[in-house]
Protein backbone atom coordinates (compact mmCIF):
# COMPACT_ATOMS: atom_id res chain seq x y z
CA UNK A 1 0.00 0.00 0.00
CA UNK A 2 2.85 2.65 1.02
CA UNK A 3 4.46 1.73 -2.47
CA UNK A 4 1.14 2.32 -4.21
CA UNK A 5 0.84 5.82 -2.40
CA UNK A 6 4.49 6.32 -3.31
CA UNK A 7 4.08 5.87 -6.94
CA UNK A 8 0.80 8.12 -6.89
CA UNK A 9 2.64 10.92 -5.15
CA UNK A 10 5.64 10.62 -7.16
CA UNK A 11 3.45 10.89 -10.77
CA UNK A 12 1.70 13.55 -8.78
CA UNK A 13 4.67 15.33 -8.47
CA UNK A 14 5.66 14.77 -11.85
CA UNK A 15 2.78 16.25 -13.75
CA UNK A 16 3.00 19.26 -11.81
CA UNK A 17 6.30 20.06 -13.83
CA UNK A 18 4.17 19.15 -17.15
CA UNK A 19 3.41 22.59 -17.83
CA UNK A 20 5.47 25.72 -18.03
CA UNK A 21 2.46 28.48 -17.50
CA UNK A 22 -1.11 28.40 -17.16
CA UNK A 23 -3.45 31.11 -17.89
CA UNK A 24 -7.05 30.23 -15.81
CA UNK A 25 -7.64 27.20 -15.31
CA UNK A 26 -8.06 25.90 -18.55
CA UNK A 27 -5.41 27.53 -20.89
CA UNK A 28 -1.83 25.77 -20.32
CA UNK A 29 1.53 25.59 -22.18
CA UNK A 30 3.38 22.46 -21.67
CA UNK A 31 6.99 21.92 -20.36
CA UNK A 32 8.47 21.06 -23.92
CA UNK A 33 7.82 24.44 -25.13
CA UNK A 34 10.31 25.94 -22.48
CA UNK A 35 12.59 23.26 -23.70
CA UNK A 36 12.51 23.49 -27.08
CA UNK A 37 12.79 27.21 -26.82
CA UNK A 38 16.13 26.57 -25.28
CA UNK A 39 17.22 24.16 -28.60
CA UNK A 40 16.03 27.28 -30.85
CA UNK A 41 18.21 29.98 -28.61
CA UNK A 42 20.59 27.44 -29.33
CA UNK A 43 20.63 27.14 -32.43
CA UNK A 44 20.06 31.06 -33.21
CA UNK A 45 23.13 31.49 -30.56
CA UNK A 46 25.05 29.00 -32.55
CA UNK A 47 24.23 30.62 -36.17
CA UNK A 48 25.02 33.98 -35.21
CA UNK A 49 28.47 33.17 -33.12
CA UNK A 50 27.61 33.61 -30.07
CA UNK A 51 27.70 30.21 -28.68
CA UNK A 52 30.19 27.86 -30.23
CA UNK A 53 27.95 24.34 -30.87
CA UNK A 54 31.58 22.87 -31.11
CA UNK A 55 32.58 23.28 -27.57
CA UNK A 56 30.58 22.11 -24.23
CA UNK A 57 28.00 24.07 -23.82
CA UNK A 58 28.81 24.24 -20.06
CA UNK A 59 32.03 25.62 -20.02
CA UNK A 60 31.18 28.75 -22.15
CA UNK A 61 30.52 32.27 -21.74
CA UNK A 62 28.69 34.21 -23.54
CA UNK A 63 28.61 38.44 -24.12
CA UNK A 64 25.42 40.12 -24.23
CA UNK A 65 24.59 43.63 -24.61
CA UNK A 66 28.19 44.15 -22.98
CA UNK A 67 27.45 41.36 -19.91
CA UNK A 68 29.14 38.08 -19.67
CA UNK A 69 26.79 35.36 -18.36
CA UNK A 70 27.05 31.77 -18.29
CA UNK A 71 25.37 29.75 -21.81
CA UNK A 72 23.39 28.07 -20.20
CA UNK A 73 21.97 30.72 -18.14
CA UNK A 74 21.61 32.51 -21.21
CA UNK A 75 19.55 29.83 -22.97
CA UNK A 76 17.39 29.44 -19.83
CA UNK A 77 16.72 33.44 -19.96
CA UNK A 78 15.74 33.06 -23.54
CA UNK A 79 13.13 30.16 -23.36
CA UNK A 80 11.36 31.60 -19.95
CA UNK A 81 10.95 34.92 -22.14
CA UNK A 82 9.92 32.94 -25.23
CA UNK A 83 7.39 31.43 -22.59
CA UNK A 84 6.35 34.20 -21.01
CA UNK A 85 6.30 36.47 -23.99
CA UNK A 86 3.97 33.59 -25.68
CA UNK A 87 1.42 34.37 -22.99
CA UNK A 88 1.25 37.99 -22.83
CA UNK A 89 0.66 37.88 -26.82
CA UNK A 90 -2.09 35.46 -25.99
CA UNK A 91 -3.76 37.98 -23.88
CA UNK A 92 -3.07 40.57 -25.72
CA UNK A 93 -4.50 38.31 -28.62
CA UNK A 94 -7.55 37.78 -26.90
CA UNK A 95 -8.23 41.38 -26.04
CA UNK A 96 -7.27 42.58 -29.44
CA UNK A 97 -10.09 39.84 -30.75
CA UNK A 98 -7.18 38.15 -32.55
CA UNK A 99 -6.84 34.25 -33.57
CA UNK A 100 -5.27 32.21 -36.02
CA UNK A 101 -6.98 31.33 -38.96
CA UNK A 102 -6.83 27.98 -40.57
CA UNK A 103 -4.19 28.26 -43.16
CA UNK A 104 -1.88 29.98 -40.26
CA UNK A 105 -2.87 26.44 -37.68
CA UNK A 106 -1.96 24.04 -40.94
CA UNK A 107 1.30 25.98 -41.56
CA UNK A 108 2.49 25.81 -37.65
CA UNK A 109 1.61 22.32 -37.48
CA UNK A 110 3.61 21.21 -40.84
CA UNK A 111 6.61 23.56 -39.75
CA UNK A 112 6.54 21.76 -36.37
CA UNK A 113 6.14 18.09 -37.91
CA UNK A 114 9.22 19.09 -40.27
CA UNK A 115 11.26 20.31 -37.66
CA UNK A 116 10.43 17.12 -35.32
CA UNK A 117 11.12 14.65 -38.61
CA UNK A 118 14.39 16.52 -38.67
CA UNK A 119 15.43 16.56 -35.19
CA UNK A 120 13.17 13.69 -33.66
CA UNK A 121 16.06 11.86 -31.68
CA UNK A 122 17.46 14.94 -30.09
CA UNK A 123 14.10 16.13 -29.01
CA UNK A 124 12.83 12.87 -27.65
CA UNK A 125 15.91 12.59 -25.76
CA UNK A 126 15.11 16.04 -24.13
CA UNK A 127 11.33 14.98 -23.55
CA UNK A 128 9.62 17.43 -26.10
CA UNK A 129 6.08 16.19 -28.10
CA UNK A 130 5.55 17.28 -31.52
CA UNK A 131 2.92 19.16 -30.01
CA UNK A 132 5.27 21.21 -28.12
CA UNK A 133 6.77 22.09 -31.07
CA UNK A 134 3.71 23.45 -32.62
CA UNK A 135 2.96 25.43 -29.55
CA UNK A 136 6.25 27.10 -30.64
CA UNK A 137 5.49 27.96 -34.08
CA UNK A 138 1.63 28.45 -33.07
CA UNK A 139 3.15 31.27 -31.05
CA UNK A 140 5.28 32.81 -33.47
CA UNK A 141 2.39 32.98 -35.66
CA UNK A 142 0.41 34.53 -33.11
CA UNK A 143 3.10 36.74 -32.42
CA UNK A 144 3.78 38.55 -35.89
CA UNK A 145 -0.51 38.88 -36.31
CA UNK A 146 -0.48 40.85 -32.59
CA UNK A 147 2.64 43.09 -33.23
CA UNK A 148 1.34 43.29 -37.09
CA UNK A 149 -2.05 44.96 -35.30
CA UNK A 150 -0.19 47.09 -33.13
CA UNK A 151 2.88 48.42 -35.14
CA UNK A 152 2.04 47.90 -38.81
CA UNK A 153 1.14 50.61 -41.01
CA UNK A 154 -2.52 50.35 -40.37
CA UNK A 155 -2.38 48.91 -36.76
CA UNK A 156 -3.26 51.07 -33.62
CA UNK A 157 0.50 52.64 -32.64
CA UNK A 158 1.84 52.00 -36.28
CA UNK A 159 5.67 52.85 -36.67
CA UNK A 160 6.54 55.89 -38.78
CA UNK A 161 7.99 55.39 -42.23
CA UNK A 162 10.49 58.57 -40.27
CA UNK A 163 11.21 56.30 -37.46
CA UNK A 164 12.31 53.93 -39.25
CA UNK A 165 14.32 55.29 -41.99
CA UNK A 166 16.09 57.05 -39.21
CA UNK A 167 16.54 53.40 -37.99
CA UNK A 168 17.96 52.60 -41.32
CA UNK A 169 20.40 55.56 -41.49
CA UNK A 170 21.73 54.72 -38.18
CA UNK A 171 22.33 50.49 -38.91
CA UNK A 172 22.52 50.15 -42.76
CA UNK A 173 24.83 51.63 -45.09
CA UNK A 174 25.49 51.04 -48.78
CA UNK A 175 29.05 50.76 -50.38
CA UNK A 176 31.36 49.46 -52.70
CA UNK A 177 34.39 47.11 -52.09
CA UNK A 178 36.78 44.63 -53.47
CA UNK A 179 38.07 41.49 -51.21
CA UNK A 180 40.66 39.22 -51.00
CA UNK A 181 40.50 36.27 -48.53
CA UNK A 182 44.01 35.33 -47.28
CA UNK A 183 44.75 32.43 -49.13
CA UNK A 184 46.16 32.14 -53.08
CA UNK A 185 44.25 30.78 -55.94
CA UNK A 186 45.66 27.16 -54.89
CA UNK A 187 44.00 28.03 -51.61
CA UNK A 188 47.16 28.11 -49.92
CA UNK A 189 47.16 30.60 -46.96
CA UNK A 190 49.08 33.79 -48.14
CA UNK A 191 52.67 34.46 -46.90
CA UNK A 192 52.91 37.74 -44.69
CA UNK A 193 54.61 39.22 -47.60
CA UNK A 194 51.81 37.81 -50.08
CA UNK A 195 49.05 39.91 -47.39
CA UNK A 196 51.51 43.16 -47.42
CA UNK A 197 51.24 43.38 -51.45
CA UNK A 198 47.59 42.86 -50.98
CA UNK A 199 46.98 45.80 -48.77
CA UNK A 200 49.68 48.30 -51.01
CA UNK A 201 47.58 47.05 -53.94
CA UNK A 202 44.53 48.09 -52.03
CA UNK A 203 45.64 51.60 -50.43
CA UNK A 204 47.17 52.53 -54.26
CA UNK A 205 43.64 51.98 -55.46
CA UNK A 206 42.81 53.99 -52.58
CA UNK A 207 45.03 56.66 -53.17
CA UNK A 208 44.30 57.04 -57.06
CA UNK A 209 40.56 56.99 -55.95
CA UNK A 210 40.94 59.80 -53.57
CA UNK A 211 42.88 61.90 -56.37
CA UNK A 212 40.14 61.51 -58.72
CA UNK A 213 42.22 59.56 -60.76
CA UNK A 214 39.72 56.25 -60.73
CA UNK A 215 36.45 55.81 -60.34
CA UNK A 216 36.37 53.38 -57.60
CA UNK A 217 32.77 51.88 -58.37
CA UNK A 218 33.87 50.86 -62.09
CA UNK A 219 37.32 50.08 -60.23
CA UNK A 220 34.92 47.26 -58.77
CA UNK A 221 32.71 46.32 -61.40
CA UNK A 222 36.39 45.56 -63.80
CA UNK A 223 37.19 43.22 -60.84
CA UNK A 224 34.05 41.31 -60.35
CA UNK A 225 34.28 40.15 -63.41
CA UNK A 226 37.31 37.79 -62.20
CA UNK A 227 35.46 36.95 -58.99
CA UNK A 228 36.82 33.21 -57.49
CA UNK A 229 36.17 31.45 -53.96
CA UNK A 230 39.12 33.81 -52.52
CA UNK A 231 38.57 37.00 -54.59
CA UNK A 232 35.62 39.27 -55.15
CA UNK A 233 34.55 42.68 -55.63
CA UNK A 234 30.83 43.96 -55.71
CA UNK A 235 29.19 47.41 -55.69
CA UNK A 236 25.96 48.82 -54.59
CA UNK A 237 25.73 46.27 -51.71
CA UNK A 238 23.41 47.15 -48.24
CA UNK A 239 24.05 46.00 -45.45
CA UNK A 240 23.17 45.83 -41.36
CA UNK A 241 26.08 46.65 -38.95
CA UNK A 242 26.44 47.17 -35.13
CA UNK A 243 27.24 50.30 -34.13
CA UNK A 244 28.79 49.27 -31.09
CA UNK A 245 31.07 47.09 -32.66
CA UNK A 246 34.55 48.48 -33.72
CA UNK A 247 33.82 47.95 -37.47
CA UNK A 248 30.70 48.62 -38.10
CA UNK A 249 30.94 51.60 -36.20
CA UNK A 250 33.75 52.91 -38.23
CA UNK A 251 31.79 51.66 -41.60
CA UNK A 252 28.51 53.58 -40.47
CA UNK A 253 30.28 56.89 -39.35
CA UNK A 254 31.69 57.19 -42.62
CA UNK A 255 30.63 59.81 -45.32
CA UNK A 256 29.92 59.11 -48.51
CA UNK A 257 32.74 58.37 -50.68
CA UNK A 258 34.79 58.16 -48.11
CA UNK A 259 37.15 54.68 -47.84
CA UNK A 260 37.77 51.70 -45.06
CA UNK A 261 40.57 49.17 -45.10
CA UNK A 262 38.79 46.24 -43.12
CA UNK A 263 40.96 43.64 -42.18
CA UNK A 264 40.17 39.86 -40.38
CA UNK A 265 41.57 36.86 -39.64
CA UNK A 266 40.25 35.67 -43.16
CA UNK A 267 40.02 38.98 -45.55
CA UNK A 268 41.23 42.20 -46.06
CA UNK A 269 38.73 44.53 -48.04
CA UNK A 270 38.69 47.84 -48.85
CA UNK A 271 34.66 49.70 -49.14
CA UNK A 272 33.92 52.94 -50.29
CA UNK A 273 30.77 54.27 -48.32
CA UNK A 274 27.97 55.18 -51.35
CA UNK A 275 24.87 57.00 -50.74
CA UNK A 276 22.52 54.75 -48.96
CA UNK A 277 18.66 54.01 -50.35
CA UNK A 278 19.57 56.76 -53.13
CA UNK A 279 16.23 56.17 -55.07
CA UNK A 280 14.38 54.59 -51.98
CA UNK A 281 13.75 51.68 -53.05
CA UNK A 282 15.62 49.44 -50.49
CA UNK A 283 13.44 50.90 -48.13
CA UNK A 284 10.18 50.19 -49.47
CA UNK A 285 10.80 46.77 -50.32
CA UNK A 286 12.49 46.43 -46.77
CA UNK A 287 9.85 48.51 -44.33
CA UNK A 288 8.53 45.40 -42.73
CA UNK A 289 12.22 43.75 -42.22
CA UNK A 290 13.31 47.51 -40.24
CA UNK A 291 9.81 47.11 -38.36
CA UNK A 292 10.87 43.85 -37.26
CA UNK A 293 14.49 45.17 -36.30
CA UNK A 294 13.74 48.13 -34.47
CA UNK A 295 10.56 47.07 -32.80
CA UNK A 296 10.06 43.01 -32.28
CA UNK A 297 12.50 43.33 -29.53
CA UNK A 298 10.55 45.73 -27.40
CA UNK A 299 7.41 44.25 -28.37
CA UNK A 300 8.90 40.68 -26.62
CA UNK A 301 9.81 42.82 -23.66
CA UNK A 302 6.37 44.68 -23.37
CA UNK A 303 4.62 41.01 -23.75
CA UNK A 304 6.70 39.82 -20.96
CA UNK A 305 5.46 42.45 -18.74
CA UNK A 306 1.86 41.98 -19.84
CA UNK A 307 2.08 38.49 -18.67
CA UNK A 308 3.61 38.82 -15.39
CA UNK A 309 1.29 41.58 -14.27
CA UNK A 310 -1.67 39.45 -15.03
CA UNK A 311 -3.53 38.05 -11.96
CA UNK A 312 -4.89 35.00 -14.03
CA UNK A 313 -0.96 33.73 -14.91
CA UNK A 314 1.23 30.97 -13.32
CA UNK A 315 4.55 30.22 -14.47
CA UNK A 316 6.18 26.78 -12.92
CA UNK A 317 9.24 28.03 -11.75
CA UNK A 318 9.86 24.48 -10.61
CA UNK A 319 9.64 23.31 -14.13
CA UNK A 320 12.15 25.61 -15.30
CA UNK A 321 14.40 24.93 -12.50
CA UNK A 322 14.48 21.29 -13.14
CA UNK A 323 14.48 21.60 -16.74
CA UNK A 324 16.99 24.07 -16.71
CA UNK A 325 19.75 24.09 -20.16
CA UNK A 326 22.54 22.82 -18.00
CA UNK A 327 20.64 19.16 -17.99
CA UNK A 328 19.66 19.36 -21.37
CA UNK A 329 22.20 17.93 -24.78
CA UNK A 330 21.37 19.58 -27.54
CA UNK A 331 24.42 18.31 -29.34
CA UNK A 332 22.39 16.69 -31.85
CA UNK A 333 20.29 19.49 -33.13
CA UNK A 334 20.59 20.24 -36.78
CA UNK A 335 21.33 23.47 -37.14
CA UNK A 336 20.03 24.40 -40.63
CA UNK A 337 16.70 23.11 -39.39
CA UNK A 338 14.11 25.26 -37.48
CA UNK A 339 12.52 28.80 -38.03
Amino acid sequence: MAAVMMAVSLSACESNLSWAAKIGEDTTLPVGLYIYSQAAAYRNGGQSGVIDVYSELKDQTVTVSGSDMAATAYLDREAQKTVKSAVGTMLKAEEMGISLDEDKLNSAMQSAAEEYEANEEMLTKNGVAQTSVEEYYKDLARKNDVFQAIYGEDGTNPVSDDTLKKFMEENYATFHFMQQYLYTEDGSPMTAQEIANVKKKYEKIRSNAEKGKLDFKKKCDEESKNNTGYVGAYTDITQRFDPTDEQGKAILSLKTGEFYLMETDSTIALIQKAKLDKNGKNFEQSRDTLLLESTYDAFIDEMVKYAEKSDKVTFNDKAFEKFASSTRDFSGLNMASGS
